[in-house]
Order: C-alpha cells, then sequence, then structure tokens
C-alpha cells in the first residue's frame, strides 16, 4: 500500500471511530411525500433514520445535516428524506444555501421547482418548518414533504414581467414590477401597503411576524405578539436564556419587557455575556455572526437599555452593507429583504439611521423598495419570494420608526 491510500484508509479508520464515538440521536418517523395535483404519493410510510451528512446531489458534496451548528447531533427531516428516498430509488435534488446552512429542495422524483408557484415546502407535525436539516425530529413526529403552491391555489402571473430574467417563486397576485425609487413620502407608502398586505394576511406563513410588526406600528405594547412568536415558551427561559438560542431570547425581551422587566434584563444581560468580539451574534454562542441575529439581539439591548453592547451590534451589522444598500444573512453574501429588515431596525435603534449608504450610494430603504410590490407585499430577493407574508413582515419592521422601535418617545 503506498502512502497516499495508507493515509485515506487511516483517515477513514479515524472518521469511523469519531462517528461511532459521537452521541447519535436517531428516530423513527412518518414520512409523507406528494404533490397536490396527484393524489398518489410519492412516498407514505415509516422511517428509521440517523444523523447523518446528506449529498443533495447539486455537486457540492455532503453537507451537516444534524440539527442547529453547535447542537447535540439528531436525526432530521431532510435526513429522513435522503434515507427513504434512497431505499426507494427515488432520485431527489436540493440546492445547499451556505447562507441557511440548509438545502432548498429542488426536485424530488419528477416534481421539480419552477416559478411562479410551484416548489417544495416541509411540514413537522403539522407547522411549517423552513429548513429540513435544521428541523431536529424525534419518534413518532410526522414529517410531510409537498409539492404545489404554499398557499394552496394558484398564483397568477404577468407573461409580461420577468425581472432580470430570475427565475423562481413569487408571491401570490404578483404580477407587476418593482416600485419605484423611494422618496420618505414613497417609504411611507411602501410601510403603509406592506401593513395593508400583512393585514389580508393573517393565516399566511410567518403571520406571527406580522402581527408583531402591526402592533409597532400602531405604537401598541409588542409583548403579546412577542410571546406568540414563542409560542408559549416562555417558561423555558432559564437562567436568562431561551435553550441558549440567541433569537428566542432577543424576543423574549420584548415579550416580558412589560409584564416580567427583571426577567428581560436577566435575559438583555444574557446576550451581551455571548456577544462576539466583532460585535454580532450567531443564533448560538459560538456560532458565526449573521446580520439577523444581530439585528434582533441589538434591538432587545437598546430597549433594555444595555447600550454600548447595542452600539457595537450596531457597528458589526453596519460593517456588513452589501453594495447595492441591502444587507445579507452573513456578512459577503446576497442582499436579501428580511435580513434588511432586521439590520434596518439595529440601524435605528442605535442613531445610525436607516439613511446608511452604501459605496455605490445606495441605503437599505432603496433596497426594501426595490423588491416592493403591487399587491403590497416586499419579496425576499428579486425572483425569490417563497413566504411573502413573513418576508413583508421582517422588512415592516425595518420601515418603523424608531421611537415605536424603542418603545419610548424619540430623545431630542
Amino acid at each position: 500500500m503506498n502512502r497516499r491510500l495508507l493515509a485515506i484508509a487511516t483517515t477513514a479508520a479515524l472518521a469511523a471511530v469519531v462517528v461511532a464515538a459521537a452521541p447519535a440521536r436517531g428516530a423513527t418517523v412518518s414520512l409523507r411525500v406528494d404533490s397536490a395535483t396527484d393524489p398518489a404519493p410519492l412516498f407514505d410510510g415509516s422511517v428509521s433514520t440517523l444523523p447523518h451528512a446528506v449529498d443533495g446531489s447539486d455537486g457540492s458534496g455532503p453537507h451537516p445535516c444534524t440539527g442547529a451548528a453547535g447542537g447535540t447531533p439528531a436525526a432530521t427531516a431532510t435526513g429522513a428524506l435522503d434515507d427513504a428516498m434512497r431505499a426507494a430509488g427515488i432520485p431527489w435534488r436540493g440546492n445547499w444555501d451556505p447562507s441557511f446552512r440548509d438545502f432548498f429542495i429542488d426536485r424530488i422524483g419528477p416534481y421539480a421547482s419552477a416559478a411562479p408557484d410551484s416548489y417544495w415546502s416541509l411540514s413537522v407535525n403539522g407547522h411549517f418548518s423552513s429548513g429540513g436539516c435544521l428541523a431536529q425530529v424525534e419518534d413518532g413526529d410526522s414529517i410531510h414533504f409537498s409539492f404545489g403552491p404554499l398557499f394552496g391555489e394558484t398564483v397568477p402571473t404577468d407573461p409580461g414581467h420577468n425581472p432580470s430574467g430570475a427565475a423562481g417563486p413569487r408571491a401570490e397576485g404578483e404580477n407587476s414590477g418593482p416600485v419605484s425609487a423611494p422618496a420618505t413620502a414613497k417609504v411611507r407608502g411602501l410601510a403603509a401597503r406592506a401593513a395593508r398586505y400583512l393585514r389580508r394576511h393573517r393565516d399566511a406563513v410567518g403571520a406571527e411576524w406580522g402581527q408583531l410588526a402591526l402592533a409597532l406600528r400602531r405604537g401598541a405594547d409588542p409583548s403579546a405578539a412577542a410571546a406568540a412568536l414563542l409560542r408559549g415558551r416562555l417558561g423555558r427561559l432559564r437562567g436568562g436564556s431561551f435553550g441558549a438560542d440567541v433569537n428566542a431570547t432577543a424576543i423574549a425581551v420584548l415579550a416580558l419587557e412589560s409584564r416580567h422587566p427583571r426577567a428581560a434584563r436577566r435575559a438583555a444581560r444574557w446576550l451581551s455575556s455571548v456577544q462576539d468580539p466583532s460585535g454580532g451574534f450567531g443564533f448560538r454562542p459560538g456560532v458565526e455572526p449573521d446580520v439577523d441575529s444581530t439585528g434582533l439581539a441589538t434591538w432587545a439591548l437598546a430597549r433594555a437599555g444595555v447600550s454600548a453592547a447595542a452600539r457595537r451590534g450596531g457597528d458589526f451589522v453596519s460593517a456588513a452593507q452589501a453594495s447595492d444598500g441591502g444587507f445579507p444573512s452573513l456578512p459577503g453574501g446576497a442582499s436579501n429583504s428580511q435580513s434588511s429588515g432586521l439590520a434596518l431596525v439595529a440601524l435605528r435603534v442605535t442613531g445610525v439611521g436607516p439613511g446608511l449608504r452604501s459605496d455605490a450610494g445606495k441605503t437599505g430603504l432603496d433596497f426594501l423598495s426595490s423588491l416592493a410590490r403591487r399587491n403590497g407585499s416586499i419579496a425576499y430577493s428579486e425572483g425569490v419570494n417563497p413566504t411573502p407574508a413573513w418576508t413583508s413582515a421582517q422588512a415592516l419592521l425595518g420601515l418603523t420608526g424608531e421611537a415605536k422601535l424603542l418603545g419610548r418617545p424619540r430623545s431630542r
């Protein structure tokens, strides 16, 4: 055996030892894979699955698919899909997105995602899940991969509108191009249209975020809407942290501050204690900082009066701005409206303001306006908008004034 083969064999043996030593929490779940246009499912049965890396056949190789980074590896929804499809001989393809650390399911069997409204969605125990590799599952859970319109109805299209030639899902009723570039009055109009859209779509995916944005827009106490985002799990707040989840802990600050201010302050102190030296926050301590988590945490810190940590969060967000004026999930990535909305929240509450300009002279408001649609929704990115209510809600947060975001009169 030559040195190269010996090295490969040694590496494989060591990897096998590490895998064998690692805790592996498997699960036996119920899995259904079907299409809205075909009464016969592609797959409907029980699957036993273990935590494992998954290759989505997109040419990028295998990727971790065992839950959130830094957590205990466990079986996941996409892991179960992978095991079941390979055992059944049904090909599937998923495109790995490093920003989300998950796959976008592109094709299962004969059903391939296509604009304007045919693509794969996932629910676990009847609840929509935005990521199958992050969705850990347990014995007895029910997993459903479904192909077709996310909202159960076909989206009208305008054959004359295909922005930038981009293909991808679009918002329901989205049949015209972006609204023109903003001035102050136009930004107010953009916010008003997004709010009307959210009121019309209170049952859509991500509607809980819409209720939070609408409560703030009215100047109301956001605690009830924030608590709804946590789905009644506020009792799990321990030691100031909500399961070491940065985003959930930040939302808990909003949910608790009016009725349980001491608990809210403890949560804010926990957030400041896990802030990265860069000023940013990952979704868990020690995870690479991202704009979305940092935007939420900065907002919570500012509301709790932890101003020094909030300013560092604002600095991190400012440095992540892209040339188009928007903000990506991870610095250096492509801008999207959800990250941009939460970034604008951080800029507003730390005094930087929404007028921060990129090296090309663009602002975050310019970017959000470029994605506004005539039906009032704000797309995720050009040609991509699988959850318009969720996207529009987080964008609307970025269009909300500083005083309402902070819950107190503007300082003079």
